[in-house]
């Protein structure tokens, strides 16, 4: 006699977007949204709100591009491209949560509460990068020693991502030989 499960199954995770999401989603948020948070920093610093608010709306939608490809966000994204859809696979209240935040700063710097602002945006950020799964931070890839840790986390994924059909998280102009 054979038993009969008569439980509900999860559905499997799909594999191919599960490396996406985690290889892509690193190196989108290691070159991106780390680039674009020092952007945001430096005009915080310089007292030009209307600069940070502009460069930490780049920044949100970047992280929200981040955690949208997890479900079916855009995989590919070289810059300002107008059919690049950032919140892609993103809930609407993430989204609208993070449009927020991004206009909050108008108000925070002028205010003399621009480090709190970006206390705000960094734990927006720190957020998407704990939903990547890894178990520990990521480099800081910007800074000298960071920078190998990146290489290695990139060649690491490499091989997994060639095997699934998926495009390589490297640049392709960082891996041609220019000779």
């Amino acid at each position: 006699m054979t038993a009969q499960h008569t439980g509900t199954h999860e559905p499997l995770p799909d594999v191919r977007r599960l490396m996406a999401f985690r290889a892509h989603g690193a190196v989108r948020l290691l070159l991106k949204c780390r680039a674009a948070q020092e952007d945001v920093e430096g005009a915080v610093s310089a007292g030009q709100p209307e600069v940070a608010v502009l460069m930490a709306y780049d920044l949100v939608q970047l992280s929200l591009s981040v955690r949208g490809l997890r479900t079916h966000g855009e995989l590919n994204y070289t810059g300002e491209q107008p059919g690049f859809d950032p919140f892609a696979g993103v809930p609407a209240p993430d989204v609208e949560d993070g449009l927020r935040l991004a206009a909050a700063g108008l108000e925070a710097i002028p205010q003399g509460r621009g480090e709190e602002w970006l206390d705000r945006l960094r734990a927006h950020l720190d957020v998407t990068e704990e939903q990547l799964g890894y178990a520990q931070k990521l480099p800081d890839v910007r800074a000298g020693s960071g920078l190998m840790k990146g290489f290695k986390l990139a060649r690491t994924w490499s091989p997994h991502l060639e095997r699934l059909g998926l495009p390589d998280v490297m640049p392709s102009n960082w891996t041609r030989r220019a000779d």
